[in-house]
């Protein structure tokens, strides 16, 4: 094919346009600058005849140019609330300015209307010749319900096909709406199936998708249902890189007086949701089995006014009739797992779109709102965009552990909500990376289970982005005090000495300690082995100067050198992180370590993190003295609390490892919080414990985690959780 270039003389239509672009470009057609393709003033040249149906196709010219003649199109006292209509044409082939020299355009006819166009103002027109006067009367209903449904819905939401009036075209009754940009959702796809369904970017389906709910949402605010939502009435319009969803055809959507009707007409809304999302993730085809089902029930022609929705506006006996299509889907739907083969945390969200929701348990997965939709598929932006590979936005390709056997699988490094913490935390960093004028301190007190070394660990990935070194250490009644400073250097100079660089890359590493600890180096050998082989050093220690030194001398020059090496590590090219666990257990050695690299002056671009159980230190606790003394030298220190998390911090936690839309595991993760206290430790045992005993299972057949809420409501805390929140 010819790659598609902007006409300079005149454009062509939009609609030929796109039956030529079979092999162009995914970007180039995703990308298409509709208002740019047709240049303001070149509309005379288009041959609308072969326009899409439905009206929905406009030009850049925002604005409704006045429609002369156009009254309100009713009597006050008419009775029967139908104007008498006119024989006079008010839109005649007399060009005006702007407007078309040939007069209006039949785009589409259907079985009892005609859509022409003008400009950018469509026209509706009851063909009396084709329909009975029954039928005429009750699509004059429609029309007039039409108009009502549209200005309630300007109030609050521009996304629909706006209706200027109701009035009459040539003698007929005829609805005047303003024409909009874009192609309907069902085009999109079928192009989309025509490319290749395959390479089109994810993130563009779930953009669309966005618009939808989000213009679905804002219907739902002004107490208005569309019932029966289709692509044929969606038109997206391309905005800034995003999407702008508009409905068009309003003639059966549902003005909802009462919280039950509201409540009911919703649910059929985000039924049609999920057909519509079944079919734009579809991986293959030319649609969703499941909406072909229920295409099958009943469905409205582009543009045309049919009566075969769910609901039908207008009835004698005054109550609205629901037909069984609503039920059908459903049955289909689930039969069929929607969602197979998408992303868990998307598959599930159809799938709770597509739930029946005559079942009480089930009710309790299903969606409530088309906003928790909306601010679902903005959560699944955010997350595609900063954790590229996460498990929730990746195929269902889980082992049998998680498929066939049912077992949660948690992140080794589990992190959420502490954004104050948090940021505390990296000022410091900042601080002692940027400017290492002095040494940093923090101490992180809070009590087990809270989520202390997670946070430090948070560091990990901007100080790698310096170029920093982190070590790391943690203090453990089964092990002796005294070797855990030890231990962690040596780990250090060990993945040093295990990397593939080159022996001249820490050359510089090399000079600084021999400055900072001269031949007392040797004396480090026997509690950091590593330290020799990085050092590459070959002579024999000698340990008789051990022997003939006091134990107390011993271990201060001990204390002195490790200060010394631990400042050589640390410079500006590379700063130094040290982080020591559970300092609750810490010896007085390693304590007065820590004293001496707060108050030497020859420490730069270093940062000591502490982390400790707040309920086991007291004032005459050794670690209270040892910061008294750190205090009297005149360091100041930070001291950072941690606590219980919030109730939304375990919801996307309880998201993340369900692979669930936020909105579907509020249910869950409110009672979690509650039997937990937000204590991460505690809310991890107890999805483990529920997982167990099979209140938390991955469904086949649904291809998602569902959990049974009323059983978990009834289980009783462990003793551990009563103890800690008692």
């Amino acid at each position: 094919a010819k790659p598609v270039k902007k006409s300079t003389t005149q454009p062509e239509n939009l609609l030929i346009l796109i039956n030529t672009m079979d092999n162009i470009d995914v970007d180039d057609f995703f990308n298409l600058d509709l208002e740019s393709i047709f240049e303001e003033g070149s509309w005379d040249d288009l041959n609308l005849s072969s326009s899409p149906p439905g009206g929905h196709v406009s030009n850049s010219n925002p604005s409704i140019p006045e429609l002369t003649g156009i009254g309100s199109g009713r009597s006050a006292d008419n009775a029967s609330g139908v104007a008498p209509f006119s024989t006079t044409p008010l839109l005649s082939a007399t060009p005006r300015p702007g407007g078309d020299i040939n007069g209006p355009q039949l785009v589409s006819t259907s079985t009892c209307t005609s859509i022409y166009r003008s400009q950018d103002t469509g026209i509706k027109v009851i063909d009396q010749s084709q329909s009975t006067s029954s039928n005429v009367q009750q699509t004059i209903q429609k029309l007039l319900h039409e108009e009502t449904v549209s200005k309630r819905l300007l109030s609050q939401c521009n996304n629909h096909r706006q209706v200027i009036e109701v009035s009459s075209f040539n003698g007929s009754p005829a609805l005047y709406f303003k024409w909009e940009n874009g192609i309907t959702c069902k085009e999109w796809l079928d192009k989309v199936h025509q490319i290749h369904p395959q390479i089109v970017e994810f993130n563009v389906r779930l953009r669309a998708a966005m618009a939808i709910s989000k213009t679905l949402s804002q219907f739902h605010q002004c107490s208005v249902t569309y019932n029966s939502l289709s692509p044929e009435n969606i038109v997206l319009t391309p905005l800034e890189g995003d999407y702008v969803a508009k409905f068009i055809d309003l003639s059966d959507a549902v003005i909802c007086n009462d919280e039950q009707t509201f409540k009911e007409m919703m649910a059929v809304d985000l039924t049609s949701l999920g057909l519509i999302f079944d079919q734009l993730f579809k991986a293959e085809g030319g649609g969703g089995e499941a909406y072909s089902a229920a295409a099958a029930a009943g469905g409205d022609n582009a543009g045309g006014l049919t009566n075969s929705r769910r609901v039908s506006i207008v009835s004698d006996g005054g109550e609205e009739e629901v037909s069984d299509h609503n039920r059908n889907v459903r049955k289909r739907g689930k039969q069929r797992a929607p969602g197979e083969g998408l992303p868990l945390y998307l598959g599930a969200m159809i799938s709770a779109l597509l739930i029946n929701g005559d079942d009480n348990d089930a009710s309790q997965l299903r969606y409530k709102s088309a906003n928790d939709v909306y601010e679902d598929l903005k959560a699944m932006v955010a997350h595609s965009s900063s954790h590229h590979q996460s498990s929730s936005l990746r195929e269902a390709d889980f082992d049998n552990d998680v498929t066939i056997h049912s077992r949660l699988k948690f992140r080794k490094d589990l992190f959420y909500g502490r954004q104050v913490q948090m940021s505390m935390i990296l000022h410091l960093l900042q601080s002692s990376t940027m400017l290492g004028d002095q040494p940093m301190m923090a101490l992180i007190a809070g009590y087990p289970g809270t989520g202390k070394s997670t946070l430090v660990n948070q560091v990990k990935k901007p100080l790698a982005d310096k170029n920093g070194f982190f070590i790391e250490g943690k203090f453990d009644v089964s092990v002796r005090p005294d070797k855990v400073l030890a231990s962690a250097l040596d780990s250090f100079f060990a993945s040093i000495n295990a990397s593939n660089a080159g022996q001249n890359t820490y050359m510089s590493m090399r000079w600084r300690i021999n400055d900072a600890v001269g031949s007392g180096v040797s004396c480090l050998f026997d509690v950091i082995p590593s330290l020799r082989k990085f050092m590459n050093d070959s002579t024999e220690v000698d340990r008789t100067e051990g022997r003939n030194i006091g134990g107390n001398l011993m271990g201060q020059r001990l204390k002195y050198m490790f200060c010394k090496l631990i400042g050589a590590i640390s410079c500006r090219s590379t700063p130094l992180v040290l982080v020591l666990d559970d300092l609750q257990w810490a010896d007085k050695m390693t304590l007065g370590v820590i004293r001496m690299l707060m108050i030497d002056p020859d420490i730069h671009y270093f940062l000591f993190l502490g982390c400790y159980r707040e309920n086991e230190v007291n004032e005459s606790h050794m670690l209270s003295a040892n910061l008294n003394d750190i205090r009297e030298q005149g360091i100041n220190f930070m001291t950072i609390k941690v606590g219980a998390i919030e109730k939304e911090s375990v919801n996307a936690l309880i998201s993340d490892v369900l692979c669930l839309p936020p909105s579907l595991c509020r249910p869950l993760s409110t009672v979690v919080h509650q039997k937990t206290g937000g204590i991460i430790m505690f809310v991890r045992r107890l999805l483990i414990s529920l997982n167990d005993e099979g209140l938390v299972w991955y469904s086949l057949s649904s291809h998602r985690w569902m959990f049974d809420l009323r059983k978990i409501e009834v289980k009783e805390m462990s003793e551990d959780v009563v103890k800690h929140m008692t």
